[in-house]
């Protein structure tokens, strides 16, 4: 049977006892242990390096200049690249964790105090985003990544979740009105993070909130106040929450694999409802139960539901269209170089000018495409003579004759000002090829009736400013079961 090892702190007191000269049998007497157990703490022990006395084995303790230490570690330097360094040079023999604790004895580390803070209850609801879980997507094979979307009420720490494919603007705001729902009703104050959705510019006291995330608080008469910069206490109860659930729930579905967020979000909301009947460890009772009794006081919901709109500042361009979501839609060409406000709703962009609906468009998913309403248009013989044309023919002129030819070809359309940013980019050209290149790829547009850019850039770099005669062509021989083959010859 091993015998039972002697605490580190009878160890110390069997060195100090021989250091103050009392014999061996004293010290066993003493603290009631055998002679033999007293001697093996006096023999010296053999490391790797040489003979070295246990007795010196704390030498380093005292003879350290532990004020210089707390000065270093003070001013940013780990406590562990201090020991290092006394470790490479031999003055500390001893590992890390008996450097930290003899540095802790002399400095005790001092926590800031902090302020348990209690809520009302329906007085505030905190919101934060984390890490989701990732989708299969089984027709491509991809990977797609996910966000977790959290709204805890504070009195209850009730809480409702969902996942989303991204923070921007429409699924924040969507979050908000399932989370409001779910709830049945709204608290006083919302505390989200400042993520772009929820605060347009980051401030410590006054903070500038997105518009369409105050259009939202509008509706639902409630006020936004964000959390400041990294200051995870602003919101401790939300960050607390979800290092709760995400430890529970990421474990309860580790095994599984989804393939669409439908799919994920209803895993999920099977598991809040566990969630909420779980007992709460400081309360002895349930948030659900919690939640009972915190509803009666959270604010009625409206008659109708927010509907959301995404807001963005974008600049009316000279051809009368303005970009959002890398598609072009017009407005009044009086407002040219002025800065607009976007609203973008599921099916429809609103176009507003100081407060005013200037002008209202189907919203379109795909990219590159203009929406125009030829009524927001200058008269065409007006312009045709603006300025910006004009500018663009001349340009044109001095580069060449192919070049100018096709700006005309643009201008004399029914709408000239949409092809305006064309013309711009195919003068633009001269800052990086030789005019003579540029005026034969125009030629070679023209003959083509390819007036894209693309097209003529490409001509530039393959040198292809000659297009095929009817004799180097080659003809498609017949073939009978082709119909109308004579249009191909």
């Amino acid at each position: 049977m091993a015998r039972r090892p002697i605490h580190v702190n009878k160890q110390q007191e069997i060195l100090r006892l021989r250091g103050l000269g009392i014999s061996e049998r004293g010290v066993a007497r003493t603290l009631r242990i055998s002679r033999n157990s007293v001697r093996k703490y006096l023999t010296p022990a053999v490391p790797p390096e040489g003979p070295q006395s246990a007795v010196l084995s704390t030498f380093w303790v005292d003879h350290l200049d532990w004020p210089a230490i707390h000065q270093e570690y003070s001013q940013g330097i780990s406590l562990k690249a201090i020991w290092e360094g006394y470790h490479d040079e031999k003055k500390v023999p001893a590992q890390y964790p008996n450097f930290w604790k003899q540095y802790q004895k002399r400095y005790p580390h001092q926590k800031v105090p902090t302020m348990v803070r209690t809520f009302e209850p329906g007085s505030r609801i905190e919101i934060d985003y984390c890490d989701g879980i990732d989708i299969h997507d089984l027709s491509t094979g991809e990977i797609i990544r996910t966000h977790l979307f959290v709204g805890v009420l504070c009195f209850s720490r009730h809480a409702y979740a969902e996942f989303s494919y991204t923070q921007n603007s429409q699924d924040f705001l969507s979050s908000h009105v399932r989370m409001f729902n779910y709830f049945g009703g709204t608290a006083q104050t919302l505390a989200p993070d400042n993520l772009k959705s929820a605060v347009s510019r980051v401030h410590p006291y006054d903070p500038v909130i997105n518009p369409a995330y105050t259009r939202l608080a509008e509706h639902y008469n409630v006020a936004p106040t964000p959390a400041r910069v990294r200051r995870p206490k602003d919101k401790a109860i939300v960050e607390r929450t979800i290092q709760i659930f995400q430890r529970w729930f990421y474990a309860r579905v580790r095994k599984r694999v989804f393939t669409s967020l439908i799919e994920l979000n209803q895993a999920l909301a099977e598991a809040l409802e566990i969630f909420a009947s779980k007992i709460h460890r400081t309360f002895g009772k349930s948030r659900g139960t919690m939640f009972q009794e915190e509803r009666p006081h959270l604010q009625a919901l409206p008659a109708q539901d927010f509907i959301v709109r995404t807001h963005k500042k974008s600049t009316l361009h000279h051809d009368c269209h303005l970009q959002f979501e890398k598609n072009y839609y017009s407005a009044p060409w009086e407002l040219r170089g002025q800065e607009l406000d976007v609203w973008a709703l599921e099916n429809q962009v609103e176009i507003f000018h100081k407060g005013e609906c200037v002008a209202v468009h189907p919203r379109k998913r795909n990219r590159g495409k203009f929406i125009t309403n030829p009524a927001h248009y200058p008269p065409q013989h007006k312009a045709y003579l603006e300025i910006t044309p004009c500018f663009l023919r001349e340009e044109a002129a001095k580069i060449g004759p192919s070049v100018l030819t096709l700006m005309d070809h643009l201008m004399k359309n029914k709408h000239p000002l949409r092809y305006l940013r064309r013309a711009q980019g195919i003068v633009a050209l001269k800052k990086k090829y030789d005019n003579d290149k540029i005026d034969k790829a125009c030629a070679l547009a023209l003959q083509y009736e390819q007036t894209h850019l693309s097209f003529i850039e490409k001509a530039i770099l393959g040198n292809c400013f000659e297009a095929p005669t009817n004799e180097q062509t080659p003809k498609r021989g017949d073939n009978q079961f082709l119909r109308q083959q004579e249009l191909f010859n």
